[in-house]
């Protein structure tokens, strides 16, 4: 089998450590209540611009689509509205929030974001969601 790490030794050195985090902490369980935290917040923005919108993945991982259903094809995603995700996107980047800036990519929650001020957050997604409406003369 071939692979850009495989049989890399400090690849799988740090896959194992990993792991061991995984299985004897409560890291994941940590990364998906924080990851749920941050939907919550996400979730209560595009409410309140009434921007329809859905959660792809688990809670530790989500993508977010602008629009009623997860796509399952490329066509689906074409429907949604990607252009406004990506301006909210780059707008969040624009504050601090590091993200990939395309809806076909997910966002990763690690255990680090368990100190995130939620509050913080949500004033920082009203703001860039704001900007992208008026970009998108939505507003």
């Amino acid at each position: 089998h071939g692979g850009t790490y495989t049989a890399n030794l400090i690849a799988i050195s740090a896959a194992q450590a990993t792991l061991n985090i995984l299985k004897n902490t409560n890291a994941m369980e940590n990364i998906m209540r924080v990851g749920g935290q941050i939907r919550g917040v996400l979730s209560k923005v595009f409410t309140h611009f009434n921007i329809q919108h859905t959660f792809a993945g688990p809670d530790s991982m989500f993508g977010i689509h602008f629009t009623e259903s997860v796509p399952q094809n490329y066509r689906d995603w074409k429907s949604t509205d990607a252009a406004l995700y990506d301006t909210f996107a780059w707008n969040l980047i624009g504050h601090g929030v590091m993200l990939e800036p395309d809806s076909r990519e997910p966002w990763f929650i690690c255990e680090a974001h368990q100190d995130l001020d939620l509050g913080w957050l949500e004033e920082v997604s009203m703001s860039a969601m704001k900007a992208a409406m008026e970009t998108h003369h939505y507003l």
